[in-house]
């Protein structure tokens, strides 16, 4: 792998249904479903997704998927200028190439199967994402996170390989020699199943000179012929196109792949890995003190402690230098006492170099951390100080218990009451309002529709228990917050928003719409909650009012509907207007001076239902449209009184 290739790779594929043969049965049937498809996806770059071309466009592509009975799955792979489907070229110079093979070989897509039960939702969101696949290439989201990021499973996409070509030249012959000897100790070690890639295979290219007579390098055969542990870091870092994060190209890369470049080194022949570990050392000191100090706290001392091969650079730092890296231990969070002695174990030093290095640390521990002569008392002071820092709880800050295990603990009168205060503010806890906020948190982090309709599942219940309760306030607010995460959702996942709206207006029910308006007609202050109640829910509670009218037809007890409907016209009426076409006379009443009360914007929808209903709702539309008083009301008015009907004087005269 070592020759300059395409900078993309399409050659992959996924596993499909092999026929053995160049023809194909069903090859008209999918060509067919791949032209639908690209016909969708262009209705999708025309149109936005919630026209009905693209619906249509869509439903066309799913029932043509359906009718692929032959097969589980389709899957192509993909070349610059069409697709192929088990070793046979489809849609070169037709609208799949146009729409489809194009926007994926842009989007770097290698190959694409989907599930013959792919539903209407994953054909969208395939479309959509595929379309505006080109946005997301400065922040580097493939078309498969895209995909997951949306939760749709039936469509499975390959990302092709864009290989990185890094530069070797000609090695120097001992290191020739060192490679070949390392391949010989690999090859004659024991087998140990599936072999695992630290990297995407075939992701980087190694130039090397033409005489050279390696046919293919691996990444430890790459660190040898480099010789240099920060230059590795760096290819490193290109193989997995990441950003180098602050600074300096090869620091920031060395301080970033540090982990992996230690396992590559300890994976080699011991004596040829102290040598690479004594070159990684120094190139970690020659880092600027505060990288250096971030790379040790983060990633060198966990590493020693926990026994990875991060740590054992540390054997290869001048005593001074270890004895200072070490005391960074105690700044640990989780650090205990005796960490120290734990990390000096881990290092397995010879006797006469820990003599050496524990009076080091010791001194180091004395200059860094005492502050009084009474505490400059030696090791147990710094200890002692550093024990009781690692024991200290703080308001609002969570920890662990098991971080004190350490510890030899004694509870005191002071932290009793803590104790005692802590057990009454968990009995006080309001279990249902943190449920309903969990609830949401999972609906606004979950991209699955489905997984989201299982939560909102659990919500019903526990909004029910708050109407029981009375809690209207508390009901009130937890409705509002649905409905502000439908409102938030509603741009970038839709379908997730849609079944938060269904969830609440599922909700409400006629025989708790009923109790709203029955309480809007009470006293003061039960007017005032069902005020808020019917902000906090809109347009979700609209049906069950709605309902409510078209049972009751011209019931009395149906007044305070009414009455509650016309105080928050402005708020029904986008939900009551386009039924006006598809209800009764009676209801066609109401909801007319309904949208009277809600002014202008509704003179056409009201001046449609003069003539075509009954005298009673001409009057009413045309007390609606004197109501509205714009011009355009107006005109319909006078047009009527003109006219000299008998419903246009009685208005007038009214």
């Amino acid at each position: 792998m070592f020759e300059e290739r395409t900078p993309v790779d399409y050659k992959s594929e996924l596993p499909g249904d092999k026929t053995g043969g160049a023809v194909l049965p069903d090859l008209p049937a999918v060509e067919d479903w791949l032209q639908r498809l690209a016909r969708a996806i262009r209705q999708f770059h025309t149109y936005p997704p919630t026209s009905p071309l693209c619906t249509e466009a869509v439903v066309s592509c799913h029932s043509a998927l359906a009718l692929l009975d032959s097969r589980n799955r389709v899957s192509f792979r993909v070349t610059p200028h069409e697709l192929v489907v088990e070793e046979v070229g489809v849609g070169s110079g037709t609208i799949v190439e146009q729409e489809l093979v194009r926007r994926l070989y842009r989007a770097h897509v290698s190959a694409v199967a989907f599930d013959r039960g792919a539903s209407l939702r994953d054909l969208t969101r395939f479309c959509e994402d595929l379309v505006r696949c080109d946005q997301f290439v400065d922040a580097k989201t493939t078309m498969a996170d895209l995909l997951v990021e949306h939760g749709v499973d039936a469509v499975t996409v390959e990302m092709a390989h864009r290989p990185e070509v890094l530069e070797v030249g000609m090695p120097r012959a001992p290191l020739l020699q060192l490679v070949e000897s390392e391949r010989r100790r690999r090859q004659a070690l024991p087998a140990e199943g599936a072999v695992s890639h630290l990297y995407p295979p075939d992701k980087g290219w190694v130039r090397l000179d033409p005489a050279s007579r390696f046919k293919t390098v691996s990444l430890i055969d790459l660190a040898i012929l480099v010789d240099d542990p920060a230059e590795i870091a760096t290819m490193l870092l290109r193989l997995t196109d990441d950003d180098p994060v602050g600074g300096h190209v090869r620091e920031a890369a060395l301080e970033q792949k540090f982990s992996d470049v230690a396992a590559l080194f300890a994976s080699m022949e011991p004596q040829l890995a102290r040598v690479m570990f004594a070159k990684l050392a120094r190139a970690v000191l020659d880092l600027d003190p505060e990288r250096r100090e971030d790379l040790l706290r983060r990633t060198i001392l966990p590493g020693l402690l926990d026994g990875e091969p991060a740590g054992t650079v540390l054997r290869d730092f001048a005593d001074v230098d270890l004895a200072e890296s070490l005391c960074l231990l105690l700044d640990l969070e989780t650090a205990a006492p005796e960490v120290l002695t734990t990390a000096l174990e881990r290092l397995d030093l010879s006797s006469a170099r820990r003599d050496h290095v524990v009076p080091l640390l010791e001194a180091q521990l004395r200059t860094r951390h005492a502050k009084t002569p009474e505490q400059e008392s030696g090791w147990a002071s710094g200890v002692d100080r550093y024990a009781r820092k690692l024991i200290h709880i703080e308001p609002g800050i969570g920890r662990s218990l098991a971080e004190f295990a350490a510890f030899d603990l004694s509870i005191d009168e002071q932290a009793a009451t803590v104790l005692t205060s802590v057990r009454a503010a968990i009995s006080a806890t309001d279990v249902g309002a943190t449920e309903l906020q969990c609830l949401r948190s999972l609906v606004k982090l979950d991209p699955s529709p489905m997984v989201a309709g299982a939560l909102l599942g659990r919500v019903a219940p526990l909004l029910v228990a708050l109407l029981g309760g009375g809690r209207w306030s508390d009901l009130a607010s937890e409705i509002a917050q649905y409905r502000h995460l439908a409102e938030t959702l509603g741009q970038s996942r839709p379908d997730v928003a849609d079944a938060v709206w269904a969830a609440l207006t599922a909700f409400w029910t006629p025989e708790r719409a009923k109790h709203v308006a029955d309480m809007h007609g009470a006293g003061a202050d039960e007017r005032a909650v069902a005020a808020r109640l019917v902000e906090a829910s809109a347009v979700t509670i609209a049906p069950a009012l709605l309902t409510l009218i078209d049972d009751a037809g011209a019931d009395p007890t149906i007044r305070g509907v009414v009455a509650l409907l016309c105080e928050h016209a402005r708020l029904f009426a986008p939900a009551l207007a386009p039924e006006l076409d598809q209800c009764g006379d009676a209801t066609a009443h109401v909801l007319v001076r309904v949208l009277g009360f809600a002014g202008h914007g509704y003179e056409k929808a009201i001046a449609a239902q003069l003539g075509h209903r009954d005298e009673r709702t001409d009057r009413e539309a045309l007390r609606a449209l004197v109501r509205i008083g714009t011009g355009k009301a107006a005109a319909v008015v006078a047009g009527h009184l003109l006219q000299g009907r008998a419903a246009a004087r009685a208005a007038a005269e009214e």
